[in-house]
C-alpha cells in the first residue's frame, strides 16, 4: 500500500512531526486563546488542526470549511451540519434535532455507509444574525465536553454581500466564549490580514498569528524517507533535496510527488534522480486535463506572463529582462495580467514574489515546451 498521502487530512503516523507548532498551539487551546492560523496552500494548517486536538485529551474538534462560501445562509448551514455531525458522533443527535427543529432538519439513511446522514431544508434561508442561535448550540455543546471551533478558509467569508455585518455578529458572540478556543485558518494572508489586522474589522486583535510555513528540510527529508523505507525502497539525500525543490518546500505537493514515485518504482529498489521523471509525467496524465482547463481561461498576455513565471521565476516580473522576455509591452500590462492569474488562483503572491498555486503547473509547462 502506498504509504503518502495528499489532497486529505492527515494524522498520527501519516502527519510529518512539527513539534514546535503542536506544542504552541497546544497552549493556546489549553489557556482558551484565540488563533489566526496562517500559511499557503497544502501547507497542512489543516492536519495540524486536527492532530494537535487528537494529541488532547478531553477535547473534541468542531471543524467548518468555509472554502468557496458566497452568503451567510451558506455560513450559517455548514456551522449547524458540522455541530450535527459532531454530536451525531457523540450520540446526541436526537437532541440536537430537537434544539434545531425550526430549521426543519432532513434525517436519511446513506444508502453506501449506512449511517444517518442529516441535511437542512434549503428552503430555509438564514441571515447573520442566525448566528446567534448557532453560537449558543456551540456554547451549549462546550458545556458537555470541551471544543475546539476551527473556521477552515476563513478569509472567504469577505465572498459574502454582507461580510460586514456577518463578522460583527459573529465577533459579538465569540468573545464571550472566553473558555472556548477558535482557530481561524486561512491560505490568503491579505485577505486574513484585512479581517484581523485592520482597525476598522471586528476582529482587528482578536486572535493571535500562528504562521505554518515549509517543513525544515532535513525533518521532511527523514519523514520521507521513513515512508519509502516501508516499501524498502533507498532513497538519497540528493534525490530528496530534489524532490522538495520540486515540490517548493510545500508539505502536500512533496507528498504527492513521492506518491507518484512510489507508483513508478520497484519494491526493494533504490530510487534515483531519474526516478523524478515518470513520477512527474504520471501527475501530468493526472492533471494535464486542469491544466488544460486554466489555460483556456487566459488570453495571449496572461499567457505570455505566465510562462515567463514559469521560466524565469517570480521575483522580479516588472524588471526590464522579465518584460523583454515574455514580449509584452509595458509593466502596466504585466501587473493587469499579474491581477489577473492571482485571481483565477493560478499563482498567489507572497513575500514580493509570484508563486504557482500548483508547481507542477509549472513544470507541465516547461515539459510541454510552452
Amino acid at each position: 500500500m502506498n504509504p503518502f498521502k495528499y489532497g486529505c487530512v492527515v494524522s498520527a503516523d501519516d502527519f510529518c512531526p512539527r513539534p514546535d507548532l503542536v506544542r504552541q498551539m497546544t497552549g493556546f487551546i489549553k489557556s482558551g486563546q484565540n488563533v489566526v492560523l496562517q500559511g499557503e496552500r497544502r501547507m497542512g494548517k489543516t492536519s495540524l488542526m486536527h492532530e494537535t486536538v487528537r494529541q488532547l485529551k478531553g477535547y473534541r474538534m468542531l471543524y467548518v470549511d468555509l472554502l468557496e462560501i458566497k452568503t451567510t445562509d451558506d455560513l450559517c448551514k455548514r456551522m449547524v451540519k458540522a455541530l450535527i455531525s459532531m454530536e451525531q458522533q457523540a450520540g446526541l443527535l436526537e437532541r440536537i434535532l430537537k434544539t434545531l427543529a425550526q430549521l426543519r432538519p432532513v434525517v436519511s439513511v446513506d444508502p453506501l455507509t449506512g449511517q444517518p446522514s442529516v441535511s437542512v431544508d434549503a428552503g430555509i434561508r438564514l441571515r447573520p444574525d442566525s448566528l446567534d442561535g448557532i453560537l449558543d448550540l456551540v456554547r451549549e455543546s462546550h458545556k458537555r465536553t470541551r471544543l475546539v471551533v476551527a473556521f477552515d478558509e476563513f478569509q472567504d467569508i469577505l465572498n459574502l454581500p454582507d461580510s460586514k455585518e456577518t463578522l460583527a455578529v459573529l465577533r459579538s458572540k465569540i468573545q464571550f466564549h472566553k473558555d472556548i478556543p477558535y482557530v481561524f485558518a486561512g491560505s490568503i494572508r491579505n485577505q486574513m490580514a484585512e479581517i484581523f489586522t485592520d482597525p476598522e474589522s471586528a476582529f482587528f486583535k482578536s486572535a493571535i498569528a500562528v504562521d505554518v510555513g515549509p517543513l525544515g528540510e532535513e525533518a521532511f527529508a527523514g519523514f520521507l524517507t521513513g515512508k519509502f523505507a516501508l516499501g524498502k525502497r533507498d532513497v538519497s539525500k540528493a534525490v530528496l533535496t530534489r524532490i522538495i525543490t520540486l515540490a517548493e518546500n510545500v508539505p502536500g505537493d512533496a507528498q504527492e510527488l513521492c506518491e507518484a514515485i512510489w507508483e513508478t518504482t520497484a519494491y526493494r529498489g533504490t530510487i534515483h534522480e531519474a526516478n523524478i521523471g515518470p513520477a512527474l509525467e504520471l501527475i501530468y496524465a493526472r492533471e494535464s486535463k486542469g491544466y488544460e482547463a486554466a489555460l483556456v481561461q487566459l488570453t495571449g498576455q496572461q499567457l505570455k506572463c505566465l510562462i515567463g513565471l514559469a521560466r524565469m521565476g517570480g521575483k522580479a516580473p516588472l524588471s526590464a529582462a522579465f518584460i523583454q522576455g515574455v514580449g509584452i509591452i509595458g509593466s502596466a500590462s504585466i501587473k493587469k495580467a499579474l491581477n489577473r492569474l492571482v485571481q483565477l488562483k493560478v499563482v498567489y503572491r507572497h513575500e514580493g514574489e509570484y508563486k504557482f498555486v500548483n508547481p507542477f503547473f509549472k513544470t507541465w509547462l516547461l515539459w510541454k515546451n510552452y
